[in-house]
C-alpha cells in the first residue's frame, strides 16, 4: 500500500513537472511568434516640421494570451534618428490567436536645421516625393514568470 501511494504520488509530481515545463516552453514560443505590423500616415506638414501618426497591429499566432507594454516607437532614415513617440507605461493585452491595433501613437518631427536629414525629408514630402523611412517598435513583451524584450523593424513608404 505505501508502495502504491509513492508511485502515485511519484506520478502526480512528475505529471506536474512536465505540465509546468511545457507552459513556460509555450509561453516562451509565443514571445517569439509576435507580429507588429505598423503603418504610418502623414498627420501634418508643413516647413517647421512633420507630424507622423503610427498605429501598430500586435498580431499573436499563438495559444497563449500575454501583455505587452505600450510601443515606443523610433523613426529614422539613412541611418538618421528623425524622431520618437513617447514612452507610456501602460499594459495591453494580447489574446491568444487573436490580435490588438493601436491607433494615433503620435511622431513628431522638427526641422531643426536646413542641413539636417529631417529638413530633406521633409522638404521631398512637400514637393510630392515619397520618402521611405524605419519605423522601429519596441516593447516588453510580460510572459507573467519572464518579461522579454521585444523590437521589430520595418521600412514604411511616406507620400503626401
Amino acid at each position: 500500500m505505501a508502495t502504491l501511494n509513492k508511485l502515485i504520488m511519484g506520478t502526480a509530481v512528475g505529471a506536474g513537472v512536465i505540465a509546468i515545463i511545457s507552459y513556460f516552453a509555450n509561453m516562451r514560443r509565443a514571445s517569439v511568434q509576435l507580429e507588429v505590423v505598423p503603418t504610418a500616415t502623414i498627420h501634418s506638414l508643413s516647413l517647421s516640421g512633420l507630424s507622423i501618426r503610427i498605429d501598430a497591429l500586435l498580431k499573436n499566432p499563438t495559444g497563449a494570451s500575454f501583455k505587452v507594454k505600450f510601443p515606443y516607437v523610433k523613426i529614422s532614415h539613412k541611418d538618421s534618428i528623425l524622431g520618437s513617440s513617447q514612452v507610456i507605461d501602460k499594459d495591453i493585452t494580447v489574446p491568444a490567436f487573436g490580435q490588438v491595433k493601436i491607433d494615433n501613437i503620435q511622431v513628431e518631427i522638427s526641422t531643426m536645421s536646413f542641413f539636417s536629414v529631417a529638413y530633406d525629408v521633409i522638404k521631398a514630402l512637400l514637393n510630392k516625393e515619397s520618402i521611405t523611412v524605419k519605423v522601429e517598435t519596441i516593447t516588453t513583451i510580460d510572459l507573467g514568470w519572464s518579461r522579454v524584450p521585444y523590437n521589430d523593424q520595418k521600412e514604411i513608404t511616406l507620400k503626401k
